[in-house]
């Protein structure tokens, strides 16, 4: 069923727990004990000839086999009128069904969250498989395919270890269960910890398998900080999203009275399971920790501690630590006239416990506060480079995220993420001012103006004539392709559109093949989409009354796909973005010059360093167009923000041995010497974020260095460098390792007793 199906539809109610079964059965957490959340209604009734599965809709299913114990469980049926009409079965830990309900309700819970915050469907990461073909001539050609995954499977009790992680290669969430052992403050030693009832655990590895969905290349070790962010983002949202719970943040308001900086339960993280592992206390804690005499002390800010931490896991809770400093500082700002009428003045609260009514006037500034902190959070990753991305590239993308929805920061709370990342030691490279306005990704124009500067700078005297870029023929362009592929084809495919940079590079007739090839996928695109809007309207009123629907044709796609992918269905979705990435590609090779491919960081050249990647259609430096995308977002006034996202990825052969890499880069340049052996791939890239109603391209979010910059490729080489100096850690096992290794073993600690890390 289509979300837009589903819309006509109630929300779907089910119970789930708040916090960690044995956290909630203490007597002071009974409160906050179990939460009920509303999803979207997506489920479609089980077919009746077929063999019952699920929970299972549009983007999961639960598979409750239990491979250590040699077991399937029998799955819970949430559209049974008993279960339905109870907001589901009764949270207990020793029924499988109920996890099966819990890790559905949660993960769906936060597929909504991140649904409204980026204004588009969440699409999991496409299978992707080679083809090797033997041409006439005898070579050998390999392409590379994706495919539309269409579910993320969940399984509950896939492992029985201290276990938990997001396999990309299967498309599936493995959650495991094991025996508490002996611990003072732990669960009873024997009780069976089951991650699958962890609530942060659970949006955790949700979380990864999304962003990995956004950003594949994300689990490449190519900088300190790139598999680190993997883990913080994962970590900020699973802290966040307990603040839109009104009973769990109102207890804990009430226990802290309204200091949401002390002590409490909402800036813990995994409290069962790192006390089921002897530790005592929670996995982590971006509060505060306990001291060796038993007294908890506060998290401070030390920027030292970001310099020399080593590892994902300690520099990426260096940035969860960041913005949960941010949002206490928003959450202090917003209160504080409260606190001074509830104190007559002072700031003060009087002995005892905090009134009622001001409990739940904090809840709610607290969960606004929270919600817009983890949307700002979320947003950025569309404001991102596609590869090799820093935390202080990240702190601008959170700056220029909320600066274009929200012009206007009376709240501060730009300030407040600036404040707590520099006190953290976390700053963008290579930026002399340290402001907000200096801090926003440019526009293409402002890009291009500091471009000439610089150029005139160095020689007052230089002609920079050829450096203007045309900003109405780019928009033009874009916005012909956007609303009118059918049209840019038969341009291209006539050999008439064709600048004379690249009519040297590609021959005419082989311009007017790869159009062919385009219009082709489009021709297929539009019979899929014909299909699927057929399917999705198969009981409408015009099929009721016997009349048929016109089908779509190709020569009626003179039109906006993506748009059409607006109907929020995640398979037209798909296919829209394909068709426009290859429509992309093409428009590329076709007006592109080499003025604007040096603007925006992308090599074009014939004669670069050899070791980039060659495509095997031109010849040219391969430019992997990742993707294109669409966000619909409100704004500041109410107002629907429309854009596209763009991202360009390129690739180059790396090699730990400078004297190799040398060697290397000497070779005659062939896209047959693509997959010759190396040690790591070095990448560059750039993000587009273009304005849907001018196509006029408001960002321009680069990588540091371009593909042939050796500055670059050398600091990659020096990173996996000192990698290599270290034990195999949780998310290190060689430089070739690939994204499946990565995040399978991303929850082993280095002695490999400590799990989730």
């Amino acid at each position: 069923m289509s979300a837009t199906q589903s819309e006509f539809r109630p929300p779907r109610r089910l119970r789930v727990f708040a916090f960690d079964p044995s956290t909630g059965r203490k007597a002071g957490n009974r409160a906050a004990r179990e939460v009920t959340i509303s999803i979207p209604y997506e489920m479609d009734p089980q077919p009746y000839d077929q063999p019952f599965i699920g929970p299972s809709g549009t983007y999961v299913e639960v598979v409750d086999i239990d491979p250590a114990s040699d077991a399937t469980y029998t799955p819970v049926d949430l559209n049974e009128d008993k279960v339905l009409f109870n907001d589901g079965l009764t949270p207990t830990a020793d029924n499988p069904q109920f996890h099966q309900q819990m890790v559905y309700a949660v993960v769906m819970n936060t597929i909504a969250v991140f649904e409204e915050a980026l204004g588009r469907v969440v699409q999991w990461a496409p299978d992707k498989y080679s083809k090797t073909e033997t041409g006439e001539d005898g070579t050998e050609k390999t392409t590379w395919h994706e495919e539309f995954t269409e579910k993320l499977r969940l399984y509950p009790h896939a492992l029985r270890e201290a276990n938990a992680f997001y396999n990309p290669a299967k498309k599936s969430l493995l959650f495991g269960y094991f025996n508490a052992p002996a611990s003072a403050d732990g669960p009873p030693a024997g009780t069976t910890i089951f991650t699958c009832l962890s609530h942060d655990i659970i949006v955790h590895e949700t979380v990864h398998a999304i962003l990995d969905g956004m950003h594949p290349h994300f689990a490449e070790n190519s900088n300190p900080d790139m598999r680190a962010l993997h883990e913080a983002f994962a970590d900020i949202i699973a802290l966040f999203q307990m603040f839109s719970y009104p009973s769990v943040l109102e207890d804990q308001i009430a226990k802290t009275k309204g200091d949401l900086s002390k002590q409490n339960m909402l800036g813990e993280l995994a409290q069962e399971f790192g006390k089921a592992l002897g530790r005592g206390h929670a996995l982590r804690n971006f509060l505060g920790a306990t001291d060796e005499h038993g007294n908890w002390q506060p998290l401070e800010p030390d920027p030292t501690r970001f310099y020399e931490a080593e590892g994902a896991h300690a520099r990426g809770s260096v940035l969860v630590a960041a913005v949960f400093r941010a949002f206490l500082t928003i959450y202090k700002t917003r209160v504080a006239d409260l606190f001074r009428i509830a104190s007559n003045g002072s700031g003060v609260l009087r002995q005892g416990e905090i009134d009622p009514d001001l409990k739940k006037r904090l809840a709610a500034e607290a969960a606004q506060c929270a919600r817009r902190v983890m949307r700002i959070c979320i947003r950025a990753m569309d404001y991102v480079p596609p590869v090799n991305l820093d935390f202080g590239a990240y702190l601008r993308a959170i700056l220029t995220a909320d600066h274009d929805l929200f012009p206007d920061d009376k709240q501060g709370y730009r300030d407040a993420f600036l404040e707590a990342f520099a006190s953290w030691g976390i700053l963008p490279r290579q930026l002399p001012v340290l402001s907000i306005d200096a801090m926003i990704w440019p526009t293409l124009t402002e890009a291009s103006e500091d471009r000439i500067a610089r150029i005139l700078l160095n020689d007052p005297t230089h002609d920079v004539a050829p450096y203007v870029v045309d900003r109405e023929r780019i928009q033009g362009q874009l916005g012909v392709m956007l609303e009118n592929p059918r049209w840019v084809l038969s341009q291209i495919g006539s050999g008439r559109a064709m600048s004379e940079e690249m009519s040297v590079a590609i021959n005419r007739e082989r311009h007017i093949e790869l159009a062919e090839q385009v219009k082709s996928h489009g021709e297929n695109i539009a019979q899929l989409l014909d299909n699927e809007l057929k399917r999705l309207h198969r009981k409408s009123v015009v099929e009721e009354r016997g009349q048929s629907r016109p089908k779509i044709s190709w020569h009626s796609l003179n039109t906006n796909l993506l748009e059409i992918g607006g109907m929020r269905n995640r398979l037209i979705e798909y296919h829209a973005s394909s068709y426009y990435k290859r429509l992309l590609w093409l428009v590329l090779n076709t007006y592109g010059t080499q003025n604007l491919a040096d603007l925006i960081g992308i090599e074009t050249r014939p004669d670069c360093v050899p070791t980039v990647r060659r495509s095997s259609t031109t010849g040219l430096p391969s430019l992997h167009v990742h993707s294109v995308r669409i966000a619909k977002r409100i704004g500041q006034r109410g107002q629907l923000e429309h854009e596209y996202v763009i991202e360009l990825i390129q690739t180059r052969r790396g090699y730990l041995d400078p004297e190799e890499q040398a060697d290397e880069d000497v070779r005659p340049p062939s896209s047959a010497d693509n997959y010759r052996p190396h040690d790591f791939k070095y990448r560059a890239g750039t993000t587009f974020l273009i304005d849907a109603r001018t196509y006029e391209i408001r960002r321009l979010i680069r990588t540091p260095y371009t593909i042939t910059d050796e500055a670059g490729l050398e600091a990659h080489r020096a990173h996996l460098d000192g990698e290599a100096a270290r034990p195999n850690n949780a998310f290190f096992e060689g430089n070739s390792a690939g994204a499946e290794a990565a995040f399978t073993d991303l929850h082993r600690s280095e002695d490999k007793k400590d799990h989730f890390g």
